[in-house]
């Protein structure tokens, strides 16, 4: 296939917000969901999700264009594997990344890029009026959101941890900042003689109980809310799932510091963030590392970044294991 003009192209680039707002209604209104059970004409579907028919069909005819759906005979839609994806609670959904992404936490922020780019400051405090988490603790739904999105990445990596690292030795592996516990929930299926901690912000935790129960493991995962910049509960391993790209480095150190005062002698982090390649490999990366830009202090780091933050925590680096997912884990041990 030819590829575009730079025009064209640059036209696509530009207008790729369009799509992020198509995306995150689809997801809203449960499109693909409704879908499910097979195609419907635009009037029927409608009516069940309470749109209008007619900016309906047009925004289901803009998402066919970009290969969300398939506009069939008759004004009726169906779903696509790419619709699949929008879909709730499935395996691969991305249903809640694109409505945290298209939503006002994130959505405020990111018109203020220029800002950002001059400042060198994160552009959520004069956006949103807060931090963040503080936005999201004052905002149930959009929170809510965040966190299904952070399950829905984690899972895109739990079964790679499980298999690229041997937890048959942990007693208590803790999932610092783990929003539903995706990860803690995947090591304890795998390794039954381990036991959990989700440690997160309160308000995370009561949406956290639902889902480490139905992953059946709410018995061997103890819930404890705190600041993990004060303190981390004991463990002998500690995940850390897009934690410290939030954090400027000396946060990170101070945060891998309490971790390494929570662990015995040999010891494990797990840190499973998106790495920057040492030789300018494009990546997701580098379109997340703008994201912190804009959201937090923090920044995406090589793995010779991650290894300083280690050793100025006391932490010894250990291995670097690529996934096929966009994460790598990054490991730190606690020497003696």
């Amino acid at each position: 296939m030819n590829q575009l003009p730079p025009p064209q192209q640059m036209f696509q680039f530009v207008t790729g917000y369009w799509v992020t707002q198509l995306m995150g209604t689809a997801a809203r209104l449960g499109l693909a969901d409704r879908l499910e059970s097979g195609p419907l004409a635009v009037t029927d579907l409608a009516t069940k999700v309470g749109a209008n028919p007619e900016a309906l069909f047009r925004v289901m005819r803009a998402c066919t264009a970009v290969g969300v759906f398939a506009e069939q005979p008759g004004r009726t839609f169906a779903n696509t594997a790419l619709s699949q994806t929008l879909r709730a609670a499935v395996p691969g959904s991305m249903r809640d990344f694109a409505i945290a992404q298209s939503s006002a936490g994130h959505w405020r922020p990111w018109e203020r890029l220029e800002d950002a780019v001059k400042t060198g400051q994160r552009t959520t405090v004069p956006a949103l009026g807060r931090e963040i988490f503080e936005w999201y603790g004052n905002h149930p739904e959009e929170a809510a959101a965040f966190s299904g999105a952070m399950h829905d990445l984690a899972a895109q990596v739990s079964a790679e941890l499980t298999h690229l690292v041997d937890f048959s030795s942990a007693t208590k592996v803790v999932d610092v900042g783990g929003a539903n516990g995706t990860l803690v929930s995947a090591v304890l299926r795998a390794f039954p003689q381990a036991r959990g901690v989700l440690f997160e912000l309160p308000h995370v935790l009561e949406t956290a109980k639902k889902a480490l129960a139905a992953a059946g493991v709410a018995e061997r995962c103890e819930l404890v809310g705190g600041d993990f910049f004060q303190a981390v509960p004991r463990g002998d391993v500690m995940v850390l799932k897009q934690i410290l790209h939030d954090w400027n480095d000396a946060q990170c150190v101070t945060l891998l510091k309490n971790c390494a005062a929570s662990l015995p002698v040999g010891g494990r982090v797990l840190v499973v963030e998106m790495v920057v390649s040492e030789d300018g490999t494009p990546s997701p990366a580098h379109l997340m590392d703008v994201n912190m830009l804009v959201m937090l202090p923090g920044k995406e780091r090589t793995a010779t970044e991650y290894a300083k933050l280690f050793a100025g925590a006391g932490l010894k680096a250990g291995r670097v294991l690529p996934t096929h997912s966009p994460f790598t884990i990054v490991e730190a041990i606690k020497a003696g």
